[in-house]
């Protein structure tokens, strides 16, 4: 990739945050909230979001004590050749591994509420068909078309208020009811609903305002945390917490149990907006984790690798064959999520220690 096509700005880094953590979590994260912490999802998702903001920040510390150098630079500087080295490939293992369940769960979803038929190797081939074209040009690209989530976000917003009159509060009461248990409890989906912004780590360098990169970083996750905790105050509201321990898709579940007076099938119309929203959570995984691979091998032949990269990814996202499989490699992916935002922060309070390539007017 030449370094131009990569170049983004803070506002674009924003908006590909927020497409990467949205995307396809927010239509499972109320029901898998309600089995673990009741109708009290939103406290939790309120507190993880106030963690993640206080991590990115961190994150951008770290980044800023560095010129212009991604976590690959870092970690050997800080751990030396070969074990920065391996802890590299581990980085770009995991991003990789995250644009292969990502697509398999978008996949899943198509598969379960549209074409039901089609064998989820034909669907994967389809949807990956505009990630490949977009990745081709770059970053940058990727970026611009990451915007798009704004429409999506206003559209489910907009449905929030037709529902208006059918919210129950007697649904959300008593408040705090799950107490610190539930808390703990749902620790694994409101951090598995979060992941994205550690991407900020490898794409730092390609930042071209980085005066505004804290900025924008901060306020990705501050957009995901409202929009997520709006989510989860209306379909808690509107179903209860026990129908929504019953559901699958409880926010499409909403749309469908809203009748407009000239749209029949609002559903159709949601998911049609929706789509390109759940598709920025493989896109941006999957550029990000070729950029990786294309800066650690330094790769010369771009066509023939990102073909040979999109054909193993479509491979391997085949490997989940049920929702049960699915559930066991994301939690996996929240577990590695959590490591290596936990690794970010340990660099950053190891290169107070080892000052190797930091800069001094930091």
């Amino acid at each position: 990739m030449d370094s131009r096509e990569n170049n983004i700005t803070s506002s674009q880094l924003m908006g590909l945050i927020v497409s990467i953590q949205i995307g396809t979590g927010i239509l499972s994260l109320p029901a898998s909230l309600a089995i673990v912490c009741g109708h009290d999802g939103w406290i939790s998702m309120l507190l993880y979001g106030t963690i993640i903001t206080a991590v990115i920040f961190l994150i951008i510390k770290l980044m800023n004590r560095y010129n212009n150098k991604s976590i690959y630079e870092i970690n050997k500087l800080l751990y030396g050749k070969y074990l920065g080295g391996l802890l590299n490939l581990l980085i770009a293992l995991y991003l990789w591994y995250s644009a292969c369940l990502s697509l398999r769960g978008y996949t899943n979803i198509v598969h379960i509420d549209l074409l039901r038929s089609t064998p989820t190797l034909v669907l994967c081939i389809f949807i990956l068909m505009p990630t490949y074209y977009l990745t081709w040009y770059g970053l940058k690209y990727v970026t611009r078309f990451a915007s798009t989530i704004y429409l999506s976000l206003t559209f489910c917003c907009i449905l929030c208020l037709l529902v208006f009159n059918g919210l129950r509060i007697n649904f959300l009461l008593p408040i705090g009811q799950s107490g610190i248990e539930g808390i703990k409890a749902s620790f694994s989906p409101c951090i598995y609903a979060f992941l994205g912004y550690e991407v900020i780590s490898v794409i730092y360098p390609e930042i071209t305002n980085k005066k505004k990169a804290m900025k924008y970083a901060i306020g990705s996750n501050i957009i995901t945390t409202i929009f997520c905790v709006i989510i989860l105050l209306v379909v808690t509201s509107f179903f209860g917490e026990e129908m929504l321990k019953k559901s699958i898709f409880p926010t499409f579940t909403l749309i469908r149990s809203y009748k407009a007076p000239i749209i029949e099938r609002m559903d159709i119309l949601f998911i049609a907006i929706w789509l390109p929203a759940m598709a920025m959570t493989t896109r941006g995984y999957f550029c990000i984790a070729y950029y990786s691979i294309n800066k650690l091998l330094n790769l010369k032949k771009k066509g023939i690798y990102l073909f040979i990269f999109t054909s193993i990814t479509i491979l391997l996202s085949n490997v989940p064959k049920s929702i049960s499989n699915i559930d066991i490699y994301s939690n996996g992916m929240m577990i590695a999520g959590t490591i290596f935002s936990i690794f970010l922060i340990i660099c950053y309070l190891f290169s107070f220690i080892r000052k190797k390539g930091v800069n001094p007017h930091v």
